[in-house]
């Protein structure tokens, strides 16, 4: 018996129409996770592409099997993309950002950044006194697209107005660790880009990659190009880059410092972007 059978049936004559439209559209959806559960999925996501994807070796850890987590997980915040098909779909996890408040990192561990880079010269100069350490971005292989990333910058938008945050940092990648490879962008980045020397912040000694900076290259579109797709949004932004770079064995990638105060944001890039 059909529905419009059983309300006739039940003396129902009012007209209604049921939108099944809408059930069958992919739903995106941004939010900071709110649930132990939640910051899992997106520790599973960063091992996928962080471990499963690129360098095809897990790490095994009984506690944290398939997982990418460490101690600064459990006092961040973190911005998670769900994504279902439809109506009917499971909810996946398919983008997620990290985020530390400098008044958290202070009362805990501090920052994920400081394993590689020396701060001092940043935190000591009391300029910037409520910044935001990025890490962890990631984006499912499927669904690496602006789109994804700009749900993503738009929830960090909405953080640094809600936190009154006055400058973002944090590190970048090159998906390599052969220097020989990336020297030329490393030396483009270092002397086009630089920090200023009263808030510079230095790699560690011990983990500073050997670059010879005075080596003259040819700046170019094909350079550029080059650059990761990360590093190449953050210098639109209108930020600053550290002094040296690090390799991270662990993650297989060669690592830079990135800086970028509020108030020299590049607002024209940032309303491309910001809803």
């Amino acid at each position: 018996m059909t529905i419009n059978n059983i309300l006739r049936k039940n003396n129902i004559t009012k007209k209604f129409n049921i939108n099944t439209h809408d059930f069958f559209k992919p739903v995106f959806d941004v939010k900071l996770a709110e649930s132990r559960s939640e910051i899992k999925l997106a520790q599973k996501l960063r091992y996928k592409v962080f471990f499963s994807e690129r360098i095809h070796s897990p790490i095994l850890n009984i506690g944290n099997f398939r997982r990418d987590s460490d101690k600064f997980d459990n006092y961040a915040d973190h911005i998670i993309v769900k994504f279902r098909k439809n109506k009917f779909s499971k909810t996946r996890v398919i983008g997620t950002y990290r985020l530390l408040k400098q008044s958290v990192a202070e009362k805990k561990s501090g920052f994920y950044s400081c394993d590689e880079f020396n701060l001092d010269n940043l935190l000591n100069s009391k300029i910037y006194n409520n910044m935001l350490e990025l890490s962890r971005s990631c984006i499912s292989q499927k669904f690496r697209n602006k789109n994804v990333l700009k749900l993503m910058w738009n929830e960090i938008y909405r953080y640094i107005n809600k936190n009154n945050i006055d400058a973002l940092f944090g590190t970048a990648s090159f998906l390599d660790t052969n220097i020989n490879k990336i020297e030329d962008q490393l030396i483009y980045l270092n002397n086009n880009h630089k920090m200023s020397d009263n808030i510079k912040v230095n790699a560690l000694a011990n983990y500073k990659v050997k670059v010879d900076y005075e080596k003259p290259i040819d700046i170019n579109l094909k350079l550029v190009s080059k650059l990761p797709t990360l590093i190449k949004a953050y210098l639109k932004f209108n930020a600053s880059i550290g002094e040296g770079a690090v390799v991270d064995n662990r993650f297989k990638t060669t690592d830079v410092f990135i800086f970028l105060p509020i108030e020299e944001i590049n607002k024209d890039y940032v309303n491309k972007i910001i809803d």
